[in-house]
């Protein structure tokens, strides 16, 4: 028999299960029941960044921020991976790199921590509002090539970045290889890349005491010459120079004769 001082408390699993149910209640009505977020685009741009990420029905995810400002314009990040369902929401992790989502009025809500060494060092956090179809009812991509504008700055050698989040992570992407394999290596560049407006047909990502990208560029001596010194004119380029091909390695473009000539960009 129970006293008027006894009273019966509730067991953590009691107390941790009536939090649930009361944050369950809080979540928007798309995310009930759901063991995956809403599939689709999603913005998060600001005055300095545009943000957006795409989410597939099958949870894979693709992040790209660019920078929008003279002052940001060369930086820039971009991640990809599959989420997982977690009690507040959905989780990607992998290493150190680990992003969580959370359900939030109107979209999501981001945190990224670990993930800049991979990513790149840009401001990813923040409330990514719903703002596209899914992509399978996305109508069909036209026949013009989509150029994403930070390689086409690097193909004029601007903004260089030779770290791993930087030019190996685009050529990976790109050429549709690990990231491993892209240097030392001729990759075919997708149509619509330029160097100054001539079409750059390859390119190779060399590693040595100062890492360069040799491109083969589709244009006569005097044209390529041209367009060196366009580059060299411009802010935030890197060092650009026409070489014939082998002379900084044996292992120039395959195919080609000595005499033929490259585009190389490096770091100042």
């Amino acid at each position: 028999m129970q006293t008027p001082h006894q009273h019966q408390h509730a067991s953590p699993r009691q107390l941790s299960l009536t939090l649930f149910a009361s944050l369950a209640l809080s979540l928007p009505a798309w995310a009930d029941n759901q063991s995956l977020p809403k599939a689709g685009q999603y913005n998060a741009n600001n005055k300095l960044f545009e943000r957006t990420l795409v989410i597939s029905e099958n949870g894979q995810f693709s992040l790209e921020v660019a920078g929008k400002s003279a002052g940001t314009s060369n930086r820039s990040g971009s991640g990809e991976g599959k989420l997982k369902a977690v009690g507040e929401g959905w989780l990607f992790n992998e290493g150190n790199c680990q992003m969580l989502l959370t359900p939030a009025k109107d979209g999501l809500l981001m945190q990224v921590d670990g993930c800049s060494g991979n990513w790149g060092d840009v401001m990813f956090n923040g409330l990514y509002q719903f703002g596209g179809a899914s992509a399978a009812s996305k109508p069909a991509a036209s026949s013009k090539p989509t150029v994403n504008p930070k390689l086409a700055k690097t193909f004029n050698c601007q903004n260089l970045e030779f770290n791993n989040a930087g030019i190996p992570n685009w050529l990976a992407k790109m050429a549709n290889v690990p990231l491993n394999q892209v240097f030392g290596t001729e990759l075919k560049v997708a149509a619509g890349y330029t160097f100054q407006g001539l079409p750059v047909q390859s390119a190779i990502l060399f590693e040595s005491e100062v890492p360069f990208l040799a491109m083969l560029v589709d244009a006569d001596k005097a044209a390529l010459t041209a367009a060196v010194k366009k580059s060299k004119q411009q802010r935030n380029a890197g060092v650009a120079r026409l070489r014939t091909n082998g002379e900084l390695s044996t292992e120039g473009f395959a195919g080609k004769g000595p005499e033929a000539l490259y585009i190389s960009c490096a770091e100042r």
